[in-house]
């Protein structure tokens, strides 16, 4: 019994756990150059859009609802479009967490 509680801990994550990107990682390839990298609407191509992305740290995001996120980041707003045919609705759920932990 000791040796199997020693070893255990040190078995590798699974290739499917190893392979999927969290959503900071998804959050930065796809996301980051628009909402910029604090997250404040402010980032890269900000300046080639007619609308300012959204400052997901705001109390305006921050009070919309977990399901108006999804919506949001699923079908698109504005000149930001749906996320559908890139991100699961697991992917999607998990952005939505990520952002509301990016509140000051």
């Amino acid at each position: 019994m000791f040796t199997a509680m020693t070893i255990i801990p040190f078995l590798p994550a699974s290739a499917e756990q190893e392979q999927t990107p969290s959503a900071k990682d998804l959050f930065r390839q796809y996301c980051q150059d628009c909402h910029g990298p604090q997250r404040d609407g402010r980032g890269p191509l900000r300046p080639l859009l007619e609308q300012d992305p959204a400052n997901l740290t705001s109390q305006i995001t921050q009070a919309k609802t977990d399901q108006e996120l999804f919506s949001i980041i699923k079908k698109g707003r504005g000149e930001m479009h749906g996320w559908s045919d890139t991100f699961s609705d697991e992917q999607i759920l998990g952005l939505v967490r990520y952002i509301r932990k990016l509140s000051p």
